[in-house]
């Protein structure tokens, strides 16, 4: 995946992507030894314009100092405007320096009423076995209510050796569910034993499952951690806000998204977009690449650009506690909605992978 920083920069450079015609919007350039997380250039009949924008993704509001550092990093690049878009809004002295330097500000949100499925990307839904297969597939999203979320897992085997467990929702189900224990039982037995017990929102504490005797363990492969003598799990439990799906149906939570709220501070007036129908990506991809789409999440490798199609191979994606792959052909016009992978780790990962499906695929 990629940072909650980037990801809001990202979004924020798909918003201006859609809505400033025939505009150059990149991510993350530098220009003359400055970095900039957004930048947009357009012409307007003979005239050229560029616009720079800073992005924060902070619990803080942004301060008057904040917006000066930023004003006289515009200036120095000779910005025709500059743009101040944040997550937790701006102090009055911040906006004061913005008014009178001409910076327009703008902050994020997301609306968590709004929550509703991609309409641009694929996903699977499988049906409960108690479903009588005449009633149509049917989900609903339940009100807001607290929940205790197990977070940061950590194997600790016998001999000393520690492993995290991926921290992503859909990767750490698949690997907890399909994880064998030797006793009979899976990994995602012994993470229900946490005591969760009474917690707030946003409250956190640390917990420790001690398995007596030891276990051995299966996972269903080796890329996060291996085969061996598990002797305790320690985990984080957080309280976290979350809304119950109810139906028919599964669904894995990655899938749903929430409506981007963009509001522009100074004038009041508000847009409303959905991510899947922004581009968070790159214009182009290339043959060779590893991409992904967050909602739900999916890595892909981009293995041929034939005309205007570009084939593409599913390498990994984690649905309902299932492995995902899939050869897939589409459109070269959907291109800036694939995130180019950057993590080394995450590379190193995909290229095994990759292998691994190659082979399979031949057989």
């Amino acid at each position: 995946m990629i940072s909650d920083d980037e990801y809001l920069e990202r979004i924020v450079a798909g918003i201006h992507a859609v809505t400033t015609a025939d505009a150059e919007v990149r991510w993350n350039e530098i220009i003359n030894g400055r970095q900039f997380d957004v930048v947009v250039r357009f012409k307007l009949g003979s005239l050229r314009y560029i616009v720079l924008i800073e992005v924060r993704n902070r619990t803080r509001k942004a301060a008057a100092s904040d917006m000066d550092a930023f004003v006289l990093k515009a200036r120095d690049q000779i910005a025709n405007k500059a743009v101040f878009v944040t997550t937790a809004g701006f102090q009055n002295g911040a906006i004061s320096v913005a008014k009178r330097h001409g910076v327009d500000l703008f902050t994020v949100t997301f609306d968590e009423a709004g929550m509703h499925f991609p309409a641009q990307a694929s996903f699977f839904a499988l049906r409960k076995k108690e479903a009588p297969k005449e009633i149509p597939l049917t989900v609903s999203i339940g009100e807001p209510t607290l929940i205790a979320n197990v977070e940061n897992v950590t194997l600790v085997y016998a001999d000393g050796e520690r492993f995290e467990m991926p921290d992503e929702q859909s990767q750490l189900n698949y690997y907890a569910k399909k994880t064998a224990l030797q006793d009979g039982r899976t990994l995602n037995d012994v993470i229900q034993q946490a005591p969760l017990g009474q917690i707030k929102l946003d409250e956190s504490r640390r917990d420790e499952i001690r398995l007596d005797p030891p276990q051995r363990i299966e996972p269903p492969d080796d890329y996060f951690f291996p085969t061996g003598v598990l002797a305790s799990l320690e985990c984080v439990v957080t309280g976290r806000q979350g809304r119950p799906i109810k139906g028919n149906t599964l669904i894995d939570p990655n899938t749903f998204m929430f409506p981007v709220i963009y509001t522009n501070v100074i004038t009041g007036e508000t847009s409303r977009f959905a991510i899947d129908q922004l581009p968070l990506g790159v214009k182009r991809v290339s043959v060779g690449g590893f991409y992904f789409i967050p909602h739900p999440l999916m890595y892909y490798y981009c293995a041929a650009i034939e005309g205007d199609k570009v084939r593409w191979y599913l390498i990994e994606s984690f649905q309902n506690g299932e492995k995902v792959t899939a050869k897939i052909t589409q459109d070269i016009k959907y291109s800036p909605y694939y995130i180019p992978v950057s993590d080394k780790k995450i590379l190193g990962r995909l290229k095994m992978r990759l292998d691994n499906f190659l082979k399979v695929s031949m057989q």
